[in-house]
C-alpha cells in the first residue's frame, strides 16, 4: 500500500467519523487457482495474489457498536451491535459474521466494537 492510498483512507475516515483512525491496514486480493479448503486436507492448493488491495482504516469502541463503512458501496456506515450479531445475512455481511465468531470463540460477550472504513 503506498503512502498516498494509506493518507486517503484515513482523511476518508477522518471526513466520516470526525477523528483519525487508530491505524490504517491493508491486505491484497487472493485466489485460490485450485483447491479450497483441500490444502488442511492433505490436498493440493495453488494460491497466488492478485493486485488488487482491500485497505481498512480501524479505531475501537467501547460502545458495544460495530460501525462499517465501504467506500465502494452507496449510502452511509452500517451500525451494529455486537452483543446482537447471530449468524445469517447483515448489511454489514462478512466482517460481522467474523466478529459473531470471534465472540463465540472466547465465550466473550464484551467483543471490542470498532469504527471502520
Amino acid at each position: 500500500m503506498s503512502e498516498a492510498v494509506a493518507q486517503r483512507v484515513a482523511e476518508d475516515f477522518r471526513r466520516l467519523y470526525g477523528a483519525a483512525p487508530e491505524g490504517v491496514w491493508a491486505a491484497p486480493g487472493r485466489v485460490n487457482l485450485i483447491g479450497e479448503h483441500t490444502d488442511y486436507n492433505d490436498g493440493f492448493v495453488m494460491p497466488f495474489a492478485l493486485p488488487h488491495t482491500a485497505v481498512a482504516a480501524v479505531s475501537r469502541r467501547t460502545d458495544g457498536v460495530l460501525r462499517l463503512h465501504s467506500g465502494d458501496v452507496e449510502g452511509g456506515p452500517v451500525e451494529l451491535a455486537v452483543p446482537d450479531l447471530a449468524p445469517g445475512p447483515t448489511p454489514a455481511g462478512r466482517p460481522t459474521r467474523r466478529v459473531w465468531c470471534g465472540r463465540c470463540a472466547r465465550r466473550d460477550t464484551r467483543s471490542p466494537a470498532r469504527t471502520s472504513i
